[in-house]
């Protein structure tokens, strides 16, 4: 570009003033017509990259909502379902099924005891197993006598009624066969109870409705199985109870994202437990009073059941889960569905939903400014635009990549999405919602999905070449519920925060730790299979639980563990079969520190 100044006007007296002027004009009009196609060409190529940015995050954002709601709805539906298995659990402690004998293919029913000492030390068992989720287990007999066991959170009762007697007495015990108290007496006839007649009328275990418990008033539903000799004499039912407070605990623990909630209902529509801060239920005048998905103050919760309905509708079994999106008045949302069914008649229909902008961020600022800088100049945008397309895709296909990972179940691996902008908002809400979905919110351990579901994993990778070589640890600590007891839940919680630190202490960056519930762990050792290499990590463990925990600094307490193993492929061929055999082992064990 040409300039002049007063220099040039000096060495040139033939260019007039006319002329200059006439020049500086052609030069104006020169640069606004290079200027003006290189404006058009920064806004197209500014344009070009915004449409396939938003298109791309459009993409990635629903693929990625889609795959963690999916792991969600099904993380959901286990841990609901391990609230039914811990009931069934405990109604087979006191009456087992019939075993089938290969041998002569015939099939034993397993004796059931007549004297009420034995039937007493079958219910302390069968609470045993989940004290904080069967803490009721009773037998109402045909002869109309009756025997429960109740662990509640101040006392634990002895309920019985014998042969010939109207009345029930409830005692206050601290063992089986050491009664302390007389709580009091009331009449009660196992044999006129709604659970009672339901189940023999059917004449195979079932489920109630959901009812008021009188005593506590909050809503509870029984498992209740029918028990019969060998000829098909009625001997009687065995019963627990499961309060839906638990469930819904369980539920309100959830983190979804930050507008997304999670519920199940029954088919009548009718709410179990929900996520958000509605009750699902109230008392009025000692009379349970049920939330209808319909009826929900959640416009969301309406909406999303409202569109499940519609896939039932439609034929949709929801056996697997389902994911699908709808529009509604505040933009997508993602919905994940399935069905919960149980042999014993229940079927609940579990929900998650989260609207799309909750995983996706916006997106969109991050491509205006991509446009914004396209204007500055073609060569500009031209460098940036790409540069920062290739930095948006990479993050997301992060991400994308990441979502899928869980799916498989492959072990977790970091991000390193170091941004401050709304991708790496994005991936800090995405971490925080894999550490929820993998991860024991208490000790920070793996939890029993994840191990499971990496274990399977690391099964479906291994090579002839690369054979999977691995044993299991299941760790019980013994003298625990002392602590509880004696010194508190916090307390408690000490002991279990600490224990899993000593244990990830005492493992190499391939092992890992999973919390199956309670005091209970699971020890994960890549690469050893030996009874020898096992034995020296128990022997490392034991050594590490046995050093005192201090809970204050005036208080030390000692806690031991029982320790089971097993050992892949020599012990089972699934992850099922494993933890069964090193429950057996630790139970062995156990034993024998009890008699110890």
């Amino acid at each position: 570009m040409v300039k002049f100044n007063r220099a040039t006007i000096a060495l040139c007296p033939s260019i007039t003033s006319t002329a200059i002027k006439e020049m500086a004009v052609r030069q104006s009009t020169l640069q606004r017509v290079l200027v003006a196609p290189l404006i058009l060409l920064a806004l197209a190529l500014a344009g070009v990259i915004y449409w396939s940015s938003q298109r791309s995050s459009e993409n990635t954002g629903r693929e990625f909502s889609q795959k963690l709601l999916l792991n969600l709805v099904e993380r959901v539906k286990q841990n609901t379902s391990a609230h039914l298995v811990g009931a069934r659990v405990a109604v087979d402690a006191v009456a087992p099924n019939a075993i089938a004998s290969p041998a002569d293919q015939t099939t034993r029913v397993m004796d059931f005891p007549r004297d009420a000492a034995s039937i007493e030390m079958r219910l302390w068992i069968a609470t045993g197993f989940f004290p904080t989720v069967n803490n009721y287990v009773y037998f109402g007999g045909a002869d109309g006598r009756f025997i429960g066991l109740n662990r509640r959170n101040d006392r634990i009762e002895l309920r019985s009624r014998a042969i010939g007697q109207s009345q029930r007495e409830i005692w206050s015990v601290a063992a089986p066969g050491q009664f302390l108290s007389l709580v009091k007496r009331d009449q009660y006839d196992p044999r006129t109870r709604p659970w009672y007649v339901k189940t023999i009328a059917r004449g195979r275990e079932s489920w109630s409705d959901v009812y008021t418990d009188f005593t506590t008033l909050e809503p509870v539903f029984t498992l209740s199985k029918p028990i019969y000799q060998a000829d098909k004499t009625l001997v009687g039912v065995v019963s627990t109870d499961l309060s839906l407070t638990q469930i819904s605990n369980f539920f309100q623990s959830l983190t979804v994202s930050r507008h997304g909630i999670a519920y199940v209902v029954e088919q009548s529509g009718a709410v179990i437990a929900t996520s958000t801060a509605e009750l699902p239920y109230r008392a009025v005048d000692k009379k349970l009073v049920r939330l209808e998905a319909r009826q929900s103050a959640s416009a969301l919760l309406r909406e999303s059941y409202e569109q499940v309905k519609n896939w039932q509708r439609d034929g949709a079994t929801l056996a697997d889960p389902v994911s699908r999106e709808f529009q509604s008045a505040a933009g997508p949302v993602q919905v994940g569905a399935t069905v919960l069914r149980d042999p014993a008649g229940l079927e609940w229909v579990i929900v998650v939903a989260a609207p799309r902008a909750d995983f996706t961020g916006n997106v969109t600022e991050v491509m205006y400014q991509s446009m914004g800088i396209g204007l500055l100049a073609v060569a500009m945008v031209m460098l940036i635009g790409f540069l920062l397309l290739q930095w948006v895709l990479r993050d997301i296909g992060k991400l994308t990549r990441a979502a899928e990972d869980i799916g498989m179940g492959k072990p977790h691996s970091p991000l390193n999405i170091l941004r401050s902008d709304e991708i790496g908002l994005l991936a800090k809400s995405f971490q925080q919602m894999e550490r929820n979905l993998r991860t024991d919110k208490l000790t920070g351990a793996l939890n029993r999905e994840t191990l499971v579901a990496q274990i399977a994993f690391r099964q479906r990778n291994a090579t002839e070449f690369a054979p999977l070589k691995f044993s299991l640890l299941f760790l019980d600590l013994d003298l625990f519920k002392p602590v509880n007891d004696e010194h508190g839940h916090e307390a408690g919680d000490k002991v279990l925060i600490e224990t899993c630190r000593r244990l990830h202490s005492g493992l190499r960056g391939d092992d890992d730790v999973a919390r199956f519930g309670g005091d209970e762990f699971v020890v994960y050792l890549h690469g050893i299979n030996t009874p020898e290499q096992v034995q020296a990590v128990i022997g490392k463990i034991a050594k590490l639980i046995q050093v005192p925990y201090e809970l204050r600094h005036d208080l030390l307490i000692r806690v031991d563990a029982s320790i089971g193993w097993a050992s892949y492929p020599g012990d089972g061929a699934d992850t099922e079969t494993l933890l069964r055999v090193a429950d057996t082992r630790m139970f062995a064990q156990k034993k024998t520190h009890a008699n110890r």
